[in-house]
């Protein structure tokens, strides 16, 4: 599908949606078109230029030499289009779904980690996203709601971001955030959102219990490809915790091979994420645990492109990755927060063959000034510095990196 295609279904349904949510409601059905728009200018000190087909640059280029300026899309949150809507079947069952798609604010695109990330002489990066141009990249999915809990199908989000989205200040961030660059299998965001998944969830009291499993769909082995997730929390008052534990078999991580191809690795990821949450007047603190272990692949799924070709299953088997993080959060104001987070990243020596990493350390820190204009608008400034060393700084031309941003978000 073309992008001039996806832009007009997507503006044909949102018309659509709006149009109809009213006699939608008058049968007890709602349909509802909703999204955001985050935008900022943004300057990193070494980056390679901002592509034009993507909206956001990695912060930690190996490359990069120079400092770049310019307009970012989702500095706090990803921009975008959705559309929801509910049914009611009667004997308290709704029946649900959530369509939703990730723009590029800053020029109107798709947003897509299959566009390339930066460009150089030589060089040649492409994002290993969970957003390779699918229309709905987001989310993509239905299902029914109910005393029994909620039951949904289709391309849904992995406990591991259901949890840091609300229990890490810059969860959903994709220029501030320490933790989430590295989540979902060190770094392999194709598992922040699972196709073909059947997902659970219930509530029982101040407890909440979720499972999750994906589907392969490959043919004469049911495991291949498929994914596993549980989810366990408690949240009460001021105080909040939840847990999650996921397994991905042959999961793929991509890295730059040559100027115009990338290497493939199937490679299975375990994750293990706690975090807590304590609300203390005005004072909001957070903190949590991940570990992620990579092992060798279970099955060859790659298939070799032109652009793209495979590598040996094992080939990061064995690395293991630990983050600590910490936040506060302070209310100064009704409209006025200042938040601050620190993550420390270990990532520990492995040898797997001739594979081998020296252990290495990632350490982040952000902070930021938020001021709320209205219930869906806010102003922020905002900053993040990376710094690397040991087996982490292996190849980099700069092992310290900040960015600072100033923009504006908008909910609608």
């Amino acid at each position: 599908m073309g992008l001039r295609h996806a832009i007009v279904i997507l503006f044909g349904i949102f018309l659509a949606a709006t149009g109809l949510s009213a006699k939608a409601d008058s049968a007890h059905d709602s349909l509802e078109a909703y999204g955001l728009i985050d935008l900022g200018v943004t300057t990193l000190n070494h980056s390679e230029p901002f592509d034009p087909a993507l909206g956001t640059v990695p912060m930690t280029n190996k490359y990069a030499t120079q400092r770049v300026t310019g307009l970012v899309s989702g500095n706090l949150q990803t921009s975008r289009l959705g559309f929801r809507g509910s049914e009611d079947l009667g004997s308290g069952t709704v029946a649900i779904f959530v369509l939703e798609s990730h723009i590029n604010a800053n020029n109107g695109t798709l947003g897509s980690g299959a566009a390339t990330t930066g460009y150089k002489t030589g060089v040649v990066q492409t994002g290993d996203s969970s957003c390779q141009g699918q229309l709905f990249c987001r989310q993509a999915w239905v299902g029914l709601q109910g005393d029994f809990g909620t039951l949904g199908v289709g391309r849904q989000y992995a406990f591991t971001y259901d949890i840091i989205r609300i229990y890490d200040p810059f969860g959903a961030s994709n220029s501030l955030d320490g933790l989430g660059r590295s989540q979902q299998g060190g770094g392999n965001t194709r598992e922040v959102r699972i196709d073909n998944s059947v997902k659970y969830t219930k509530h029982l009291g101040p407890l909440n219990l979720g499972a999750e499993y994906g589907f392969g769909g490959v043919t004469e082995n049911f495991s291949a490809g498929s994914f596993v997730g549980f989810n366990a929390g408690y949240e009460s008052g001021p105080f909040g915790f939840q847990s999650a534990w996921q397994h991905k078999t042959d999961s793929q991580i991509w890295a730059p091979s040559s100027p115009v191809t990338n290497i493939v690795y199937d490679t299975n990821t375990q994750t293990v994420l706690l975090a807590v949450n304590y609300r203390l007047g005005r004072t909001l603190l957070q903190g949590g645990y991940e570990r992620v272990g990579l092992g060798t692949g279970s099955n060859q799924l790659c298939m070799p492109t032109v652009e793209y070709v495979c590598g040996a299953n094992s080939k990061y088997a064995g690395q293991q990755t630990s983050v600590w993080y910490g936040a506060v959060t302070w209310f100064a104001t009704g409209q006025l927060s200042l938040v601050g987070a620190a993550y420390n990243q270990q990532y520990a020596a492995y040898q797997t063959g001739i594979n081998s990493q020296s252990a290495g350390r990632q350490g982040d820190f952000s902070a930021m000034a938020n001021y709320r204009l209205s219930a869906k608008t806010d102003l922020y400034m905002a900053t993040h510095g990376t710094w690397l060393n040991g087996g982490m700084a292996y190849g980099y031309t700069n092992t310290a990196f900040n960015l600072v941003t100033a923009g504006v978000r908008r909910v609608f």
